[in-house]
């Protein structure tokens, strides 16, 4: 499995993908942006989620509660999403 941080530079990447992911695991003091997080939406096992969360272990945190911004029921691997996107 890809570590989550080989996608940001993957230009064969979707957009709304690698912008979270480079928001997610910029450091810290990226909390402190002015600019609004970026929101990320996909497919995984039949149901569409929200990423939250995206770890120095190389996987995300999703959950299925889409209007959540913060916290995750699961952990995967960017390869078990699909159809990503910024809206639900």
């Amino acid at each position: 499995m890809k570590h989550c941080d080989e996608y940001i530079e993957d230009q064969g990447a979707p957009a709304p993908l690698r912008a979270f992911l480079a928001r997610a695991r910029s450091p810290a003091h990226g909390a402190l942006s002015p600019d609004p997080y970026p929101r990320l939406f996909a497919d995984h096992a039949g149901r569409r989620v929200r990423v939250t969360v995206a770890s120095r272990l190389g996987h995300v945190g999703i959950t299925t509660r889409l209007d959540r911004t913060y916290g995750y029921e699961q952990c995967v691997y960017v390869e078990e999403l699909s159809n990503f996107g910024t809206t639900p």
